[in-house]
């Protein structure tokens, strides 16, 4: 693993950022982004490199230092493929790059690529039948590598998605159309994208989308026609590619971030012996506050009443070196008077209500669509309020959402031949306005830290200009009665960030369903951390010491699913790891809910440690811990995790 060489890389690479134009814009690349290069066959972006073949699709994709696919891409009808043609670059800037195919297979063929500096790659392929032609089949097929092909996420933009393992769903899967699906491993993925099935031509849309393993090859294709079909009008295909990593991820990032959830105005009052709830955070070890949506009077509004109050918290914050963010929705209470005359044409359409009893007047809304005059008010607001004020960032709640939408009104829907309307997916808008407000904070803040509230939706091109996201909301309707568990494979396919590229964090509220212990258990063996709220502090702060004074962000990082150094006998207890200079910081984990003694057996090579004794210390307590040569006795009560030092006899020395 590679990912902090990975990271120092980028931000070598990042002072050589140029400049960039659109409205909002910071006049530079987005950090850490560089300019790409490109030419008539191949495109480059930070990290990944994609030769062009027939119809400007990838031949093949490197991402993350290797492979991804197990032969081209290719749009085919019957058993051809439709490769004969001419691609060129037509145009070129350090953001973005277009290109042109035309060609055909009996029938002209034309096809418009754009690439962009985060690696989001959007085609429309358009067939002209001249004359008309009769066709049985047409299909996008992708086939991934197997081993690049572990995991799979797919995104509809609601909490019912399929996320984990592919072996562990048998090696396949189907369904009707999917506006999202990732497949990848640890360290890397494809991402495939498309705002709607509009020009499909499916009499089993069940069957649109299929994932299949065929020994070495993962085959990920899209089914555009099913059935014998005269095609005799133009019909055009869009679609979105977008490899990963989008930009390196790092645990020295998230050392300097550390985020604790839900602050409020009263954090900055100080107590009968002058002290403030926020130096209680900071001696903590808390880096930056969110402020929820009580910053404002309205929820999802972008300016607030309450001027002093939130400069004095700022002030108060950053004399601690604190960073503070503020909250951003996915729209505007219904009784704001900012949204009066446009609920209609901002909402989506079917609606997306969120009611509460709570202040119902303050935050009962519907979701705005991207799409719409919506898009155009939050950035303009965003920039006005970043003039205003000194905060260090925001935080985006359901903001990064392509929500389901056939609202007319502001372009969403399309009609089929028999009048009926669809939804689309407004991912281009949904990625427009996400990029937007990030080149409109970072005008006036470039350092400032852009998180995201994605549950269950990682979708890259929304994503990619942010910093990290939090994920684990929807599991909130289980409880601790439930026991329920979140398979390994799982957490590895959607939780972790290091394949996706963005900083990860786990959302956890107390015992719905895990408790913080169970949490953090599950969480930090695979290098993620759980976000704290003020009350669970305290269950943080000590890890956060433990790895401050190890030193964990120069640390060389060995998940247990690469190979840790560390085995435990027991297969509920995983192990992970950082390594340095004759000393490791092991995370041992036990995933049940039951007590276990086990024993914990260590590769001195792998670790780095020498042939001779060994000490082992409890990171979090000092107490000094029994080792027996190369393996560590253990205990349980029940499903939690322990911080362990173990030094070889010479560290002192190094």
């Amino acid at each position: 693993m590679h990912y902090e060489r990975s990271f120092l890389a980028a931000l070598f690479l990042s002072q050589f950022w140029l400049a960039y134009s659109s409205e909002g814009s910071t006049g530079t690349l987005p950090q850490p982004y560089t300019p790409i290069k490109a030419s008539g066959s191949e495109f480059r972006c930070l990290g990944r490199v994609t030769k062009l073949g027939p119809l400007l699709l990838p031949e093949q994709i490197v991402a993350a230092g290797q492979p991804l696919l197990a032969g081209p891409v290719r749009l085919a009808y019957e058993s051809k493929q439709l490769m004969q043609g001419k691609g060129k670059l037509v145009e070129k800037s350090d953001d973005k790059a277009s290109w042109q195919w035309t060609g055909g297979a009996g029938f002209p063929i034309s096809v418009r690529m754009t690439g962009e500096c985060d690696g989001f790659c959007w085609y429309e392929i358009s067939l002209t039948p001249e004359p008309p032609v009769t066709l049985s089949s047409l299909r996008l097929e992708i086939p991934l590598q197997a081993g690049r092909a572990k995991y799979l996420h797919t995104a509809s933009f609601t909490w019912g998605n399929f996320s984990g393992g592919l072996a562990e769903a048998g090696g396949k899967w189907s369904g009707p159309f999917m506006p999202y699906i990732w497949l990848g491993d640890e360290e890397r993925g494809l991402a495939w994208c498309a705002e709607s099935d509009r020009g499909w031509m499916l009499k089993d849309p069940a069957k649109a989308i299929r994932i299949e393993t065929k020994g070495s090859v993962v085959l990920f294709t899209v089914q555009l026609l099913d059935h014998e079909e005269v095609i005799s009008r133009p019909l055009t295909i869009r679609f979105g590619l977008q490899a990963s990593p989008v930009k390196p991820v790092s645990f020295a990032w998230r050392a300097k971030a550390r985020i604790l959830h839900n602050v409020t105005y009263e954090a900055c009052q100080p107590d009968p012996n002058g002290l403030m709830p926020l130096d209680t955070l900071r001696e903590g070890g808390v880096k930056t506050v969110v402020f929820h949506d009580g910053w404002t009077d309205y929820y999802g509004k972008v300016a607030t009443p309450y001027g002093d109050r939130l400069r004095k918290l700022i002030s108060e914050c950053h004399k601690r070196d604190i960073k503070l963010l503020v909250y951003v929705g996915y729209g505007l209470a219904r009784q704001a008077p900012e949204l009066q005359g446009h609920h209609d044409e901002w909402s989506a359409i079917p609606l997306i209500p969120w009611t509460t009893s709570y202040r119902p007047d303050f935050r009962n809304f519907d979701a705005a669509c991207p799409r719409s005059g919506w898009a155009d008010w939050l950035v303009k607001g965003i920039d006005r309020l970043f003039a205003d004020y000194e905060l260090d960032g925001l935080y985006f709640d359901g903001t990064s959402e392509a929500w389901q939408c056939q609202n007319q009104a502001h372009g969403c829907g399309w009609k089929d031949d028999a009048g009926k309307l669809h939804s689309e997916y407004p991912i281009l808008a949904a990625r427009d306005l996400m990029r937007r407000l990030a080149d409109a904070v970072h005008r006036h803040r470039p350092d400032a830290i852009l998180d995201v509230h994605m549950s269950s939706n990682l979708t890259l091109p929304t994503l990619s200009f942010c910093d990290s996201y939090w994920n684990g909301e929807q599991f909130e309707s289980y409880t601790s009665k439930d026991k329920f568990e979140l398979p390994l494979h799982a957490f590895r396919t959607e939780f972790m960030g290091y394949a996706h590229g963005l900083n990860a964090e786990f959302l956890c509220y107390d015992k719905r369903p895990f408790t913080m212990q169970e949490a953090i258990a599950l969480a930090w063996v695979h290098g993620v951390e759980v976000r704290p709220y003020t009350e669970t502090l305290v269950q943080v702060t000590s890890l956060w010491r433990a790895m401050d004074r190890f030193g964990t962000s120069s640390a060389e990082w060995l998940p247990y699913w690469s190979g840790s150094g560390c085995e435990a006998e027991d297969a509920s207890v995983k192990v992970s790891a950082w390594a340095t200079r004759g000393k490791a910081l092991l995370i041992v984990s036990h995933l049940k809910r039951a007590p276990l003694k086990t024993n914990v057996h260590l590769d001195r090579k792998r670790l780095g440690l020498a042939s001779g004794p060994l000490s082992a210390v409890d990171a979090m307590t000092g107490d000094n811990m029994e080792i027996k040569e190369s393996v560590l006795p253990l205990d349980f009560d029940g499903m939690s995790c322990r911080f362990i030092e173990v030094r070889d006899k010479h560290f002192r020395q190094r």
